[in-house]
């Protein structure tokens, strides 16, 4: 695990108010951790600036900042975690390819915008959530 900012190979921006992701990284960080990435909430000051993102779009997915200063969000920053690790690394160049890629993406979106109630919390935030129309039956008393 890297000792400080200059041993990182990458920082992970991750929703640290999401059940789903909170526990996706207790259960897989470590791997990426030893492997010299560094894990921080998306909910730091400063964080959407330092990527370069605003706000709302922030919070839509995780993102990934190399040590080179490149910057990567969604399903493109798993495909370069899975690559570090070597029982990853095949699932990592398959996320990367064009056709596979789109697909992933897909449902990596899907999934973002579904993680709170995946996470047992149904939490939505105001970026983005629009009530669907089986909402209101869902939500009868």
């Amino acid at each position: 695990m890297p000792v400080n900012d200059a041993d990182a190979r990458g920082w992970v921006f991750y929703d640290a108010e999401c059940r789903f992701c909170v526990a996706a990284r207790q259960r897989w960080g470590g791997s990426f951790a030893r492997r010299g990435f560094v894990w921080l909430p998306l909910q730091i000051p400063g964080a959407a600036q330092r990527l370069g993102v605003g706000e709302e779009q922030l919070l839509a997915e995780m993102w990934l900042q190399l040590a080179d200063g490149r910057v990567l969000s969604g399903v493109n920053s798993w495909s370069v975690l899975f690559r570090s690790v070597w029982w990853l690394w095949p699932l990592g160049v398959l996320l990367a390819a064009p056709g596979l890629n789109a697909i992933a993406a897909r449902v990596y979106r899907w999934i973002a915008r579904n993680r709170y109630c995946l996470g047992g919390t149904c939490k939505f935030h105001s970026h983005g959530h629009q009530p669907h129309r089986h909402d209101a039956f869902l939500n009868l008393p």
